[in-house]
């Protein structure tokens, strides 16, 4: 009790000398806010080893914002009764003094709360319960889950189930672990009944990135943040789902966001708000607070809190309003000259009580060993005010909330039955593919200069469906090549028909993302998000992006489709049947490698004979010079790029900080557009090359241009201009040229799982479907 005690007098001792956060000064909190208790959790920053020393463990797991893995032992569970700087702490947890926490929520009655806790460094995080009210001098607690995985982030559902992430792995292939920048094992939603824990878990589809901090809509569906990674995207968006994981939708952030990162966000009414704007990285979790409006504007009902919003389109992500509410913190990862917040939550009256730290509050912390100082506080919406409600200086206080009875919303249906056939297919297609709001331009081919993209769905002839895997499935593998994409398949094509629909089914769970391409092959667009669903789900849309608050209908009024009348097409083949395009095999690494498509063999047989630098090559001895600067040591570090050499000799260049060595082919079509050219401390010396092959985008590279493309009915892309290598005297086949337009058009990844020897291709198909 002496800790407690000199806690309590510290703070009955503050006054106002709050740094300022841009939110006013800072008061103790009076007898009454609104409740008579709350809940928190205190984790430690600091270790002394047995030698005196002293470290500070500020970022290892939280450097990115979605990043769970910082294991501190010396945190609890605690209530605080009444809620102010002079109540008296109760620590639910006191059996484990070497615990560390991540995450906890009050049920509905206000009588339990659920939490993550890893008891020691041995063990990991799992689901606990712990009874709110004492009886026999105890308060009942029991543990939820179990195994080998980190369960994190816990919320209360309708029906009493409880919602969580987990790093559990989907097959004996392993989670998910994104090869960009942040955890090597991913999170992904997973739920379990409060009375029957593991023996009633249920997992969600996957993504290929975190998916964290889960909280409660009004609607009674699961909101979450997700980090995404696509390609160039690589940011945080809001996403909100059914408690059995079907009809995901995105909330916020798809369309433009004040950070790149949304986080710990809780609902103040429908679709309306609270949470964290901050960096994707190196902030602790930390940063504005920021109010978030996905309400439908056009809608009355959708804006009137007491409406029926029945049938009612209530969510308009792509318009989304977003409010900063301290505006004097940064949202960016730089250093804060007045603080940051943490994981908001209201109070009845509509105050926020969040967690609060003064000074930079970002990974500098740890170089310095100065931990930010997590203390809990309310902030007032209106006066822009913190009030303190407590502080323990040597720990963070986090994931404060109110003990208070809340209503529990209806429970929403299973779509998906809890123990039904996990291997049934998922049907996604469109209405009417032409239909979108999106305004934009796309151009090249026989675009021209550009059109509306309105337009341009008008000569949609397929639908491209791509699978995405991640650096689990490519063994051996940390980047996929001299691109930002992951590694990717082709499941297959679907027709787009007269009426503008699509129709088809692909394997369950896998995180997939679609390309319309025109009667060459060439994308139309590539879209930046993943798209997964449940064993036997419905994720058909109406269009390409189109309206999400309007009614959609096909072009010709007719219903069912045209896709419906002729049923869907099925792209379900094992992981060894799917379509790849790995660029070359190290048979020395990968003895086990059988790759089907090389795009290597195919130009070193019918392109590298003429580009391979030598005397007849048009454009022999042509070469360019990067140079990087170590932005650590200052050392200077220096490339020769071929111009254009498409034969197979090595090639060492660096990109996205590391060095890597690949075909001379691979390097001189995709380096041009690699995002190292010109930054990140490189410099760039002689002739540029123009654009070769650029990621995600055949029709606008220059090589495609040069090689042109005829369609089935005869017509060119590139009207005008020759068949190359043709007008040379050598063939390509249409299928040798629609393997450099899809290796382009999928991302420009040079590593494939079919390159990389994957144990993958040994396993049952319903296994490798599953995946």
């Amino acid at each position: 009790m002496l800790r407690i005690s000199t806690v309590t007098m510290v703070l009955a001792s503050l006054t106002s000398a709050f740094v300022g956060a841009g939110c006013g000064g800072e008061t103790p909190a009076g007898s009454d806010i609104g409740v008579s208790s709350i809940l928190f959790i205190k984790r430690q920053h600091t270790v002394t080893d047995g030698n005196g020393a002293v470290s500070v463990n500020v970022a290892n797991g939280n450097g990115q914002v979605l990043d769970y893995e910082r294991f501190v032992p010396g945190g609890s569970l605690n209530m605080l009764s009444p809620a102010r700087p002079d109540g008296k702490l109760i620590n639910l947890t006191q059996d484990f003094p070497s615990a560390d926490f991540n995450g906890v929520d009050v049920s509905f009655d206000a009588k339990q709360a659920v939490f993550s806790m890893k008891k020691d460094e041995n063990d990991h995080y799992h689901i606990y319960t712990v009874q709110l009210s004492e009886a026999n001098g105890k308060y009942e607690l029991h543990q939820r889950t179990g195994g080998n995985q980190d369960d994190i982030n816990p919320i209360y559902m309708p029906g009493g189930r409880i919602a969580f992430v987990t790093n559990q792995m989907y097959t004996a292939m392993g989670t998910r672990a994104d090869e960009y920048e942040h955890g090597r094992v991913v999170t992904q939603l997973a739920t379990i009944s409060v009375d029957g824990g593991d023996a009633d878990r249920r997992l969600a589809s996957q993504n290929l990135s975190h998916t964290v901090a889960p909280w409660l809509r009004a609607d009674g569906k699961i909101g979450y943040s997700r980090w995404e990674h696509l390609g160039a995207v690589n940011d945080v968006k809001l996403f909100a789902a059914n408690p059995d994981g079907t009809q995901m939708v995105a909330l916020a952030g798809q369309h433009g966001k004040p950070s790149t990162a949304l986080f710990s966000v809780r609902e103040m009414s429908p679709n309306v708000m609270v949470g964290i704007a901050t960096s994707r990285n190196r902030t602790i979790h930390a940063g504005a607070l920021v109010k978030i409006d996905s309400r439908n504007a056009a809608d009355p009902a959708c804006m009137d809190d007491k409406a029926d919003k029945t049938g009612h389109a209530c969510v308009d992500e792509e318009n989304a309003k977003f409010e900063i509410l301290t505006p004097d913190v940064p949202t960016g990862n730089s250093a804060s000259p007045v603080g940051r917040y943490r994981e908001p939550a209201l109070l009845p009256d509509g105050r926020i009580i969040v967690s609060f730290a003064e000074g930079p509050v970002n990974d500098s912390n740890e170089l310095s060993i100065t931990p930010p100082d997590f203390g809990i506080y309310i902030f007032d919406p209106v006066t822009k005010k913190n009030q303190l409600i407590y502080n323990d200086r040597n720990t963070w206080d986090l994931h404060a909330l109110p003990v208070a009875v809340h209503k529990e919303p209806a429970v929403i249906g299973d779509i998906v039955a809890a123990n039904g056939d996990t291997t049934l297919p998922v049907r996604i297609g469109s209405v009417d593919v032409t239909q979108t709001s999106l305004k934009e331009r796309v151009k090249g081919a026989q675009l021209g200069e550009g059109v509306d993209f309105r337009d341009a769905l008008k000569q949609a002839a397929k639908v491209r469906i791509i699978e995405g895997f991640s650096s689990e499935a490519a063994k051996g593998v940390t980047m996929f090549g001299l691109t930002m994409d992951e590694g990717a398949a082709v499941l297959g094509e679907a027709t787009v028909n007269p009426d503008g629909s699509w129709l088809a089914e692909v394997p369950p769970y896998i995180p997939v993302h679609l390309q319309p391409i025109d009667k060459f092959g060439l994308s139309l667009r590539n879209q930046r998000t993943w798209i997964q669903g449940m064993p036997g789900e419905d994720r058909r849309c109406v269009g390409c992006h189109e309206s999400r608050t309007s009614i959609g209908a096909n072009r010709a009024g007719q219903v069912p489709t045209v896709a419906e009348q002729k049923q869907a097409e099925k792209f379900l083949a094992p992981i060894a049947d799917r379509t790849e395009y790995p660029w070359a095999v190290d048979t020395a690494q990968y003895p086990n490698a059988n790759p089907k498509n090389l795009v290597q063999k195919m130009l070193t047989e019918k392109c590298a004979s003429c580009h391979n630098g030598g005397a007849t090559d048009p454009f022999a001895g042509r070469t360019y010079r990067v140079t990087r600067t170590d932005p650590g040591s200052g050392a200077q570090t220096s490339y020769n790029i071929p111009y254009l050499d498409l034969s197979d000799r090595p090639v060492t260049v660096v990109y996205d900080r590391r060095v890597a060595t690949y075909p001379a082919s691979y390097v001189s079509l995709f380096y041009p557009a690699a995002s190292e050219m010109g930054g990140r401390g490189t410099m760039v010396v002689g002739e540029k090359p123009p654009l070769w092959a650029i990621p995600n985008n055949a029709r606008e590279s220059v090589m495609i241009k040069k090689l042109n493309v005829k369609a089935a009915d005869g017509t060119l892309a590139f009207a005008g201009a020759a068949m190359h290598p043709e007008d040379k005297g050598v063939n390509l086949t249409d299928e040798e040229r629609q393997m450099l337009i899809r290796a382009i058009d999928i991302g420009g990844q040079y590593y494939s799982r079919q390159n990389t020897g994957f144990e993958a291709f040994n396993q049952d198909p319903v296994s490798a479907n599953k995946y």
